[in-house]
């Protein structure tokens, strides 16, 4: 049976086609889509599977003759300015490692000392021990939080907070373990 909803259109000076193969498959109704019959039926092919990771989207740019040619001005200076090989790519991860890491022995060295140095901050330090359990739980936290989770180390905001609570709390230990 053809309803008017799924008849196929009529071509030019032929009549109706009578064919009920051509015609295509009704679609469900709103109770079978959402109850998931067609499914359960076979009726309909599941989605295709596309992978997980784009890597079917990288193009070679030696390869491509779009990159370089023909397009924009700044194309091929573009694309080079990102890769690993560039000794420019590389100086300037090194030098923000290195920025990084001094900061971090600064701050260290500067806690180790108002912990070693000052007197009333020393005697508070050795009479209360609960800080300095407190120092290995804080430590031990930020730890594990940037150690199981990758979802915080690998945005912007979330990893320059994490590594500045780990900074401090490794600081805060190691004053403390100085006293």
């Amino acid at each position: 049976q053809l309803s008017v909803n799924n008849k196929p259109p009529n071509s030019e000076g032929q009549g109706e086609k009578k064919d009920n193969a051509t015609a295509p498959p009704a679609p469900p109704t709103y109770e079978e889509a959402t109850a998931g019959e067609g499914m359960k039926s076979g009726a309909y092919p599941p989605p295709p599977s596309v992978p997980l990771h784009p890597s079917w989207a990288y193009v070679d740019p030696s390869t491509s003759p779009s990159y370089g040619s023909g397009g924009y001005p700044g194309d091929m200076e573009m694309l080079t300015t990102f890769s690993w090989d560039d000794r420019n790519v590389r100086r300037v991860f090194i030098r923000k490692v290195y920025a990084i890491l001094m900061v971090q022995l600064l701050v260290t060295v500067v806690i180790v000392a108002f912990f070693t140095f000052c007197e009333p901050v020393k005697g508070y330090i050795q009479t209360h021990s609960a800080w300095y359990w407190a120092s290995y739980a804080v430590f031990f936290v930020t730890y594990l939080i940037l150690a199981c989770c990758s979802g915080p180390r690998r945005y912007f905001p979330w990893n320059l907070i994490l590594l500045s609570i780990f900074t401090l709390s490794m600081a805060y230990l190691t004053g403390m373990l100085s006293r």
